[in-house]
């Protein structure tokens, strides 16, 4: 089984934010030259260099926010304009609080400019875009790819690809590694089957192949590695379908792997980062937090109070890492008594027993913002999985394999499962994000941190989840032991005879 040892970047992307990049530095210089002509523009910029440079960061970090980077704006022109617009507001509007609101306009860029730069960044980033989408429609950039394996395993490669265009892999054909030699001249959805394992050298010098996908099964994959490993040494890449899937879909596919995977996963991680680096940025950033956030904090209690009886603050058992029990802290965003008839129960969409501050409070994640305070004592970090009550890991241990995979970190106030998908309300949803948990786990690291950060800021400015995403294919064992979307004993209607004080009551799935 391979083990990717980095989170591979597209260079589409990496592409697009150089372009981007350039495109704000020009914007401004264009606008300086408008209003004041290349040679006395050229003395401004000196003058104003650092309200330049403050000003490029927060247009750059604004595109990342609205999601400007993301598969499905990019393939599609009426989200990219939206999201240009959000993007171009919202950088405008940072940069307008820096310098006019906390009264350092004598330091800002003159408001003519500002307007210029802001109008030609617009449209800048429109024209990157359509460049972007015109190239991957005419496949530049794209990698040519052979299907290694059989016909039922190829499919599911092919299904990946075809929900992931952005990735840029053009699938030229496939290589039959089967005991079936009549599919040699078939067809495997619309690609032909080449040959076979025999003559994949010349069909790889043929097709000037750039990678090699394995779709094999784990028991037979090994034989074929053997066989594979020269071309490695050519410079071909070579994937199997959990390192793809791995690569597209940002998760990991519960189905294809095992303990010999988890544990090479495990080395992939960077110790500074896990021992020294997350826990100084944790204890600073939570801090900070609770400082600017205490204005915010008192008017949330307030409301809290004034809605609804009961405390405006709630305690409730979590397992934390190495399944270490503690206290987490948020604001009570449901009745006191709200699981004093079920027990413990998921919370679901237009849940009854939230009030409704609560239901603003958990769409802007404003109920969060206590655990800064677990963030600070040690019991969580700023990201990771989300911390579970004990009940229900116990129960979605007993369901999900290697569930108990995401206690082997610190849990997060945010994390990559909850910037990707919404909430879980079932153990299918449950698995689906532990999918995403294992690829954080595999890949933690200070930069992954930051981009969850800032995706988690685009959910509190926009107030909304993610859309939920085509299932993944199922492994021929998930397809024989079907996964029911199943409650376990986690029924709103049943009497539960261990159910926790009322004033526990306040239960999200996975946060």
């Amino acid at each position: 089984m391979l083990v990717s040892h980095t989170s591979r970047i597209p260079r589409k992307k990496v592409a697009l934010v150089v372009l981007d990049a350039l495109v704000c530095a020009l914007a401004l210089v264009f606008a300086i030259a408008l209003r004041l002509g290349w040679i006395n523009g050229a003395g401004y910029i000196g003058d104003h260099v650092v309200a330049i440079l403050i000003s490029w960061a927060v247009f750059l970090t604004a595109f990342y926010v609205c999601g400007l980077y993301e598969a499905d704006r990019l393939l599609s022109l009426s989200k990219t304009l939206t999201s240009a617009l959000l993007a171009v507001s919202l950088g405008a509007m940072v940069v307008a609080a820096i310098f006019y609101a906390v009264y350092l306009e004598e330091r800002a860029i003159g408001r003519g400019i500002f307007i210029g730069f802001t109008v030609f960044a617009f449209v800048g980033v429109m024209l990157t875009r359509l460049m972007y989408m015109g190239a991957t429609r005419r496949g530049f950039l794209a990698q040519r790819c052979l299907i290694i394996g059989t016909s039922q395993e190829a499919r599911r490669v092919i299904d990946l690809v075809h929900r992931h265009p952005h990735a840029g892999l053009k699938i030229l054909g496939i290589i039959h590694c089967g005991a079936e030699r009549e599919a040699v001249g078939k067809f495997v959805e619309d690609y032909p089957v080449l040959g076979s394992i025999e003559a994949l050298n010349k069909f790889v010098d043929l097709y000037n192949i750039d990678r090699l996908i394995l779709a094999a099964s784990i028991d037979f994959e090994p034989v074929l590695l053997q066989r594979l490993r020269s071309f490695r040494y050519r410079g071909l890449a070579l994937v199997d379908f959990v390192a793809l899937y791995e690569e597209l879909a940002q998760e990991i596919p519960l189905d294809y792997i095992n303990d010999e995977w988890l544990f090479m996963a495990s080395m992939n991680n960077s110790r500074f980062h896990v021992r020294r680096l997350k826990r100084l940025t944790d204890v600073l950033a939570a801090f900070i937090g609770l400082v600017l956030t205490a204005p915010l904090f008192l008017v949330a209690a307030i409301l809290v109070k004034l809605t609804s009886k009961g405390p405006c603050l709630y305690r409730q058992e979590r397992l934390g890492r190495d399944s270490e029990p503690f206290m987490v802290l948020k604001f009570r965003t449901m009745r006191v008594d709200a699981e004093s008839a079920s027990g413990p129960v998921w919370a679901t969409e237009d849940d009854p027993r939230i009030t409704w501050i609560g239901k603003w409070f958990r769409k802007f994640r404003v109920d969060e913002i206590p655990q800064l305070w677990n963030v600070l004592r040690g019991d969580m970090s700023l990201v990771g999985p989300r911390p579970e009550r004990p009940v229900f890991i116990k129960k979605l241990s007993e369901k999900i394999p290697f569930y108990s995979e995401r206690l082997l970190v610190p849990p997060g106030v945010t994390g990559w499962a909850q910037v990707m998908h919404p909430y879980a309300a079932s153990i299918e949803e449950s698995r689906r994000k532990l999918e995403y948990d294992l690829y954080y786990i595999k890949h933690m690291s200070f930069l992954l941190d930051v981009f969850i950060m800032l995706k988690t800021v685009k959910t509190i400015l926009f107030g909304r989840e993610r859309s939920v995403k085509k299932p993944p294919a199922k492994s021929p064992a998930a397809e024989a032991e079907e996964i029911k979307t199943e409650m376990l004993f986690f029924n709103p209607g049943a009497k539960q005879t261990n159910a926790p004080a009322a004033g526990n009551s306040n239960t999200k799935a996975n946060g």
